[in-house]
């Protein structure tokens, strides 16, 4: 202790006594010492105090001779992501003002409806569409369309979408010969869906499957003749150099209708119908 430290306990002894204090030097310079360690641990919980705020804020700091913190350097933890209270800063951020993946209006539900009218006019003359055909818990109509939003894609956050087209469909030759599906899935650029045909196919939908490649209009789609999901039959997939993924598929069955007693389409037209120009969509 200096001659500085000393006149300070002595100040401060004299600030909160009632009485002056014995003037016994000895009691005197103890009482300053004591003072002298009181503001000590004072000043030590106060930069401890410091530096925890210091790490709260990101930055870790050093205590300068002089009592300043100087910075050494970020902290060691990433900084996590921004939290807020407001309860609605949890929910999805979806696109166009939606309160949900689907579009109901709007240009994109107007291209997936574009993407079904491809459809039928893509159809061989072997089937026809039912248009008539219905879930049989819901009543809403088989053939039909739908416009969902997937994910945002880069660092420039480029909408991700799918389209979907079904078309309830049963042969020209035999009516009433059950009803079957066949359904196109559009995914613009930016999907995670991997280039090689034959990792691709079996993707719809998870159906799995053998897959074998097949030469069409000296392009290569991935077929899968056969799936593993009973409720699908086959499914064709394509993917085009900018990233746009088509799938086609079929199903003998329609939601609880009377299904066919075969698959809509053979392999070869389902193979040709994937390379549809106008399925190649934004």
């Amino acid at each position: 202790m200096n001659e500085q430290e000393l006149r300070d306990g002595l100040r401060e002894i004299m600030a909160v006594s009632s009485q002056p204090p014995p003037m016994n030097p000895n009691t005197a310079l103890d009482a300053a010492k004591r003072a002298h360690k009181r503001r000590r641990a004072s000043w030590a919980g106060a930069a401890a105090g410091t530096a925890v705020v210091a790490l709260a804020a990101g930055t870790v700091f050093a205590l300068a001779p002089s009592g300043e913190s100087l910075p050494i350097g970020p902290a060691a933890a990433p900084p996590g992501p921004v939290t807020t209270s407001d309860p609605d800063s949890t929910k999805p951020s979806w696109p166009n003002g939606q309160t949900d993946r689907t579009a109901r209006n709007g240009p994109r539900a107007n291209t997936a409806e574009g993407v079904l009218t491809a459809l039928k006019a893509a159809l061989p003359d072997t089937v026809k569409v039912n248009e008539d055909a219905a879930h049989s818990g819901s009543g809403d109509k088989i053939t039909g369309s739908q416009a969902s939003f997937e994910d945002y894609a880069g660092p420039e956050r480029k909408e991700v979408w799918q389209y979907l087209a079904t078309a309830a469909v049963t042969k020209k030759t035999g009516p009433n010969d059950g009803t079957g599906r066949v359904m196109v899935l559009v995914y613009t650029p930016g999907n995670t869906y991997p280039a090689n045909v034959c990792e691709l196919a079996p993707k719809f939908w998870g159906a799995g499957g053998t897959c074998q490649t097949m030469a069409v209009q000296g392009k290569t789609v991935g077929v899968v003749a056969k799936t593993e999901d009973p409720e699908l039959d086959s499914v064709v997939g394509y993917r085009y150099d900018d990233g746009t993924v088509v799938f086609v598929a079929q199903a003998k069955a329609a939601a609880k209708n009377t299904p066919m007693t075969s698959a809509p389409l053979t392999t070869e037209q389902l193979a040709t119908l994937v390379l549809t120009p106008s399925f190649k969509v934004q």
